[in-house]
């Protein structure tokens, strides 16, 4: 089984370990019962007694909600693989701003795709440490909540030059967004 990563800055330790508890036992339950009655219903059809054709609506009506236990736990570990390839993205950003377009571009998927997405991840829980920001030019808003873990969160720097404030993660350096000067936060 796969584990998934529960250490990163904007993931919610707890709500991913809970979720892929969730999500074993219903792959492992749904896994067996799924197997358990698609086989009652081959020998009831394959089975030439009536004993068990007599009993094939009960397994075909067992055999549906088996399978789907089964789907919705490999539903729930793809959520989780999503919110683990988010969390990626927000933690190579330099200035706590990611645009739904950024996304787009990275991920591969339409922006009503990605909205719906993020509003899911954020909505259950997998995510945390940042916000969606929907009006005017959508985008996720990350916190300073690396500066807790480590000391390198957001900082506003100053240009030396135009006097205009831009923010970009400590330690790192980015560009001025008003006259294109290199920068680096200390």
């Amino acid at each position: 089984m796969k584990n998934y990563n529960t250490n990163g800055l904007y993931l919610s330790k707890k709500t991913l370990v809970k979720a892929g508890i969730r999500k074993r036992i219903m792959v492992i339950s749904g896994g067996i019962l799924t197997v358990l009655f698609a086989t009652s219903v081959l020998m009831a059809i394959l089975d030439s007694g009536d004993e068990l054709r007599q009993n094939l609506i009960v397994y075909v009506a067992l055999l549906i909600p088996s399978v789907l236990l089964l789907y919705k736990g490999m539903k729930d570990g793809a959520l989780t693989d999503l919110a683990n390839r988010y969390n990626s993205i927000f933690e190579c950003d330099r200035d706590g701003v990611v645009t739904i377009s950024e996304l787009t571009k990275q991920m591969g998927k339409a922006t009503p795709k990605i909205l719906s997405e993020l509003e899911r991840l954020l909505e259950k829980g997998y995510l945390c440490n940042c916000s969606l920001q929907k009006t005017g030019h959508p985008c996720i808003i990350l916190s300073d909540g690396r500066a807790d873990i480590d000391g390198s969160g957001f900082v506003n720097v100053v240009c030396d030059i135009c006097g205009g404030t831009t923010r970009i993660r400590a330690g790192s350096s980015g560009k001025c967004e008003y006259c294109g000067k290199a920068l680096e936060s200390k």
